[in-house]
Parts: C-alpha cells; sequence; structure tokens
C-alpha cells in the first residue's frame, strides 16, 4: 500500500497532445510528474492562461514550428502556482518551497498540468495582492506588450501610441503600459469592448465597425508607435515621418508564405520603405527576468490589470479552452485573457 502511494504521489494529470491538429490530438493523462533538474523549479500550477502561441504550438502551423520547435507532449505556458521543489543550482536566496510565483514554461511548454518544471530564471514571486488567474495571465501577454513597446525608440511623455487589438491579451496590457510611459493612448477595438478599452485608460478609443482609423488619424494626427496586435497591412500611411510600426502578430497568422506576410505588415506600398524615416519591426517576445519583475511589481501596486475574459475551472476544461482559442481570435474581437483555474489544488490554496 505504501509503495502504492509512494508511485501515485509521482504522477499527475496533465493535457496531452498525441499530434499535430485539433481538439481530436488533446485527452486528460495520468503521466510522470517531472523533477527539477538544473537551475529548475517544480512548480504546482494553481492557474494557467491561454495565448495565441499555445494555439500554435497544438495546430503546428505555421509549418515552420514544427521544425524549428518541435511537438511537446503537454502544452501550456503561462501559469501561476507554488513552489514545491528546487533543481540543484538554484539558490534559497531566489526561492523556496511554498514560494508563490509566476511564470512561464515559454516554447518548452508544460504548462498544461498539475506540476512544471521550469528554468528559474523564467519565475518570479507572485504580488500577495494579485489574485492567481490575473498572475497567470500575466506573463507572456504582458512581456509581449512591454517589450513591443520599448522596441525602436523609447515611447515617453506625449508621444502618440496606437494599439490595434486594445481589447485581447496583449493589447490591454498594451494600452495600460504606455499609458504608464507617459504617451497618450489610441486604442481600436469592436463595439462591445469600447468602454472596457476606455476604462484601461485610452485617451481616444476607435470602434472599427463604426469608424475607420484612417479617418481618426486624419481628424486628430499621426502616430509614433503603432502596436498592431491583431496583423493588418496599410499602417505605414498612418505613421508620422519618424514613427514606427511594431507587429506583434500577422496577417493570416496560420498561413505558410510567412515571407509574404512580414512583406504585408513591413514594406509600404512601394519598394522605398528601406530609405524611409518611418520604421517597421516585425517582433518576438523573449523571456526576460526583469521584465517579469518589473510586470508582477506594477500588478501588485495595482498599476497593472490582467483583463481575464473567461474564467474556467478544472483541467478538463483546457482541451476544449485550447483547441476553440483561434476561433475567439479576429480583428479587435478578443476581450482579455482566457485563465483556467487547475481545479482541485485551486480550492486546496483557498481554504490554506
Amino acid at each position: 500500500g505504501g509503495q502504492d502511494k509512494s508511485k501515485q504521489a509521482r504522477r499527475m494529470q496533465a493535457v496531452y497532445q498525441a499530434g499535430w491538429g485539433g481538439r481530436d490530438q488533446l485527452s486528460v493523462r495520468d503521466v510522470p510528474r517531472p523533477t527539477p533538474g538544473i537551475g529548475c523549479v517544480l512548480v504546482r500550477v494553481v492557474a494557467v492562461s491561454i495565448h495565441a502561441g499555445d494555439h500554435h504550438m497544438l495546430t503546428g502551423r505555421p509549418y515552420i514550428i514544427r521544425l524549428a520547435v518541435g511537438r511537446r507532449a503537454i502544452p501550456g505556458m503561462d501559469f501561476a502556482g507554488v513552489v514545491e521543489a528546487l533543481g540543484t543550482d538554484v539558490g534559497a536566496d531566489h526561492f523556496a518551497p511554498g514560494d508563490e510565483v509566476l511564470g512561464t514554461a515559454d516554447v518548452a511548454c508544460g504548462a498544461f498540468a498539475e506540476y512544471v518544471c521550469v528554468p528559474a530564471k523564467n519565475v518570479v514571486l507572485k504580488p500577495k495582492g494579485v489574485d492567481w488567474e490575473a498572475a497567470a495571465a500575466l506573463p507572456t501577454s504582458g512581456q509581449t506588450a512591454l517589450q513591443a513597446l520599448r522596441t525602436g525608440r523609447a515611447v515617453t511623455d506625449g508621444r502618440r501610441v496606437l494599439v490595434n487589438g486594445a481589447s485581447g491579451g496583449v493589447g490591454s496590457f498594451a494600452v495600460q503600459l504606455a499609458k504608464s510611459m507617459g504617451a497618450h493612448v489610441t486604442g481600436v477595438c469592436s463595439t462591445q469592448n469600447v468602454e472596457m478599452v476606455r476604462s484601461m485608460g485610452a485617451d481616444v478609443v476607435v470602434d472599427y465597425r463604426k469608424e475607420s482609423i484612417e479617418a481618426v488619424a486624419a481628424a486628430d494626427a499621426k502616430y509614433d508607435k503603432i502596436i498592431d496586435a491583431v496583423g493588418r497591412s496599410g499602417w505605414r500611411q498612418l505613421l508620422n515621418p519618424r514613427g514606427e510600426l511594431v507587429a506583434v502578430a500577422l496577417p493570416n497568422p496560420e498561413s505558410e508564405c510567412v515571407p509574404c506576410n512580414l512583406c504585408r505588415v513591413i514594406c509600404s506600398p512601394c519598394c522605398c520603405c528601406c530609405w524611409s524615416s518611418k520604421k517597421s519591426y516585425a517582433f518576438m517576445q523573449t523571456v526576460k527576468t526583469a521584465d517579469l519583475e518589473e510586470l508582477a511589481g506594477m500588478a501588485g501596486e495595482g498599476r497593472l490589470r490582467s483583463m481575464v475574459g473567461r474564467r474556467l475551472v478544472g483541467i478538463g476544461e483546457l482541451p476544449d479552452a485550447l483547441a476553440s482559442h483561434s476561433a475567439t481570435l479576429g480583428p479587435g474581437h478578443r476581450v482579455g485573457k482566457t485563465v483556467v483555474s487547475i481545479g482541485v489544488i485551486s480550492e486546496k490554496m483557498h481554504r490554506e
């Protein structure tokens, strides 16, 4: 009996991905619990969030993902939870068992499970006043927004910033972060999300279903920086002479013609864009401990809110939520982040 209990203690429930594709590739299985290697921490997962990268890792589209990254048996990147154990070379001055943390597994994945093992540099302490779901929503989308705003010239007081897809995970953080940097912020979203985007501090909110961004720019002024979290072309005409476009998303994100999509976003209608003072950047987020700490600090001080759109409970909710994630993607349709509490652990933690 004792041996059986010991074996059971070394196992966990996890979402398992059998192959590339959709819902039919996902199931919840009993699998071995990971053990922390050198420089890693084992975290008991309390909540996770879903973002576009998770869906790309499920579909394997565009196919370059299959070559560059490969398939992961357990999907999922972003999480919040409790440190269970430390690997070697993780100093006690960094973390201790029982610490509440948030972090990301990045493209190594593995977070959609009761336990996840990640490098210690991918994890920071969770502020006490931030709930589990809000903490889980922060890592990748928050870092993407912060790093996009810092790409190229700094955003400073009075700079004009436009955020396309302002109601989504990345966009909602970008609006708040740009405001904290002193910018004049225009958010673009659909009708039902206008009030939410305004509540995040946007100075101007454009309902793209009722008015064109071009008309608003013509009546008001052009932009010093545009953060495109949705993926569309034609932005360069809305930039000031030294303005910058940072493309977080590409048009048709699962299309195989990645170079074509890059050209659509980065190049101006004519072929002289390389000589233009306007700059365009195709952007990829990277995990930086300092950025995670900065975002967590802002959240703890109440200066940055995670906009949670869907709250689900139980690991069994994850396969459907992950597979249907792209159905909720679209120009401005997303409302915040989808978060899932890993039910039993969440209840236990709240009792404690």
